[in-house]
């Protein structure tokens, strides 16, 4: 019954907290995507697009934080010691950092596509040579649906090429074939 009564509802002030937590970070990162796209022109659809990117960035990293710390917290207060698993994590974080070599690359690759603003969710680009709408940005990947309807997922080490068809202006390029005894 103490027991209950002390870490129970310490247990329940966590995963509340967690969830505020989680809920006011939500608010503010689409309070700052709304305040991006006042201070730009309404018709310019390159912030309002590059915001959302970034905003579904910021609170899928908000998310991981805030779930990382409450689970340590849990732990904590269910009795176990967290500095072992921390220190564990730590070294198979490096063992395994050794053998991810092609997740950082894609990791650093997606960063830096992302700062310099290279291509934002809903352009029509072009990646290795596949065509399509780009539906979501991670660090990690990107996604495009091509003019079939399929998914295509690229890492973002992996990109060698791409060619952003609908930044700032577009051309649109029509194929007509006439028939010759029409001329």
């Amino acid at each position: 019954g103490t027991w209950v009564l002390t870490h129970g509802v310490n247990l329940i002030v966590i995963l509340v907290g967690a969830t505020l937590v989680l809920r006011a970070a939500s608010l503010f990162i689409e309070n700052l995507q709304q305040q991006l796209a006042r201070r730009h022109s309404r018709a310019d659809h390159e912030w309002q697009r590059r915001a959302s990117t970034l905003g579904g960035i910021l609170t899928s990293g908000v998310t991981v934080s805030v779930w990382f710390i409450a689970s340590l917290m849990l732990l904590r207060e269910l009795g176990l010691d967290v500095v072992p698993i921390l220190t564990g994590a730590g070294i198979a974080g490096l063992a395994i950092g050794f053998g991810a070599q092609n997740l950082v690359r894609d990791v650093i690759s997606g960063f830096f596509l992302i700062l310099e603003d290279q291509v934002r969710i809903g352009d029509i680009a072009r990646i290795n040579g596949v065509s399509g709408v780009v539906e979501q940005i991670n660090l990690r990947t990107i996604v495009l649906r091509d003019a079939e309807g399929a998914v295509q997922v690229f890492p973002n080490g992996t990109v060698t090429t791409l060619a952003n068809l609908s930044k700032q202006f577009a051309y649109a390029v029509v194929d007509v074939r006439v028939l010759y005894h029409l001329v």
